[in-house]
């Protein structure tokens, strides 16, 4: 049974006994794992103080081969992300984000541009950046390394390169956009400019950053969030308890 270290955020936290508890990682290293944290909520630990939520870790733990649930030994905290606790709104969103990252990821899956996308969104939710913003070059670009990325240059049901130049309807249920003829295909699309949409292609793929998205009102930001949210719903077959909060 070999001792493991890893770069990890946690991101769940469940009671396993009086004294110890059930820690969920994301790490860079082996992407999402699960550890039995031994005495953890004893006031002397072996740890570098009380496992929390929402802290960036260095973490060392047994890696067990019968079982997903491996043996924490040792956490020696990096960033606790205190701007966080600046505003329920920046709290909310990084409970968001983590949940979307439990969820949408498998576990024990190393995918080191996931890892770094989740550390930078709370680096920029605690260091005072826009939510909304950060919050949408988030989600598309979890989309993306997830492999559900919306199809946005060409029609989701006929692919059709032929949208217009104006508004284009977008599906969440289908995960992109309708071309004129497929429209019908989904009742609830949502008119988006095509300009809007090509932002949120290159938030998908990585080429643009949070910051890109700047120019867009507040009100297409918001927009924007709402598809891509009823995206998620669809995805997982129901609407992450975080949601409603952000």
């Amino acid at each position: 049974m070999p001792l493991c270290k890893a770069e990890a955020i946690t991101i769940r936290l469940t009671d396993f006994s009086e004294t110890s508890q059930v820690a969920a990682f994301y790490t860079r290293e082996f992407g999402r794992i699960a550890a039995l944290a031994k005495g953890s909520k004893r006031q002397r630990n072996n740890f570098d103080g009380r496992l929390d939520l929402l802290c960036h870790n260095e973490v060392v733990f047994i890696r067990k081969s019968r079982t997903t649930l491996h043996i924490l030994t040792e956490c020696k905290l990096l960033d606790r992300f205190m701007g966080l606790r600046a505003g329920v709104d920046r709290l909310y969103a990084a409970l968001y984000a983590m949940e979307l990252v439990r969820e949408m990821t498998p576990a024990e899956e190393s995918q080191p541009p996931l890892f770094e996308l989740l550390l930078g969104t709370l680096r920029a939710l605690s260091g005072g950046e826009e939510v909304g913003l950060s919050l949408l070059a988030f989600e598309a670009r979890l989309l993306g390394l997830t492999g559900y990325g919306p199809m946005l240059n060409a029609c989701i049901v006929c692919g059709s390169a032929e949208l217009p130049k104006g508004s284009v309807a977008y599906s969440a249920a289908r995960c992109g956009v309708l071309c004129p003829a497929c429209r019908p295909h989904d009742p609830k699309r949502v008119g988006v400019p095509r300009g809007a949409l090509a932002l949120l292609e290159g938030l998908a793929s990585g080429a643009a950053a949070a910051p890109a998205a700047r120019s867009l009102p507040k009100g297409l930001v918001a927009v924007l969030h709402k598809l891509l949210k009823a995206t998620f719903t669809n995805h997982l077959g129901h609407e992450p308890k975080l949601m409603r909060y952000v």
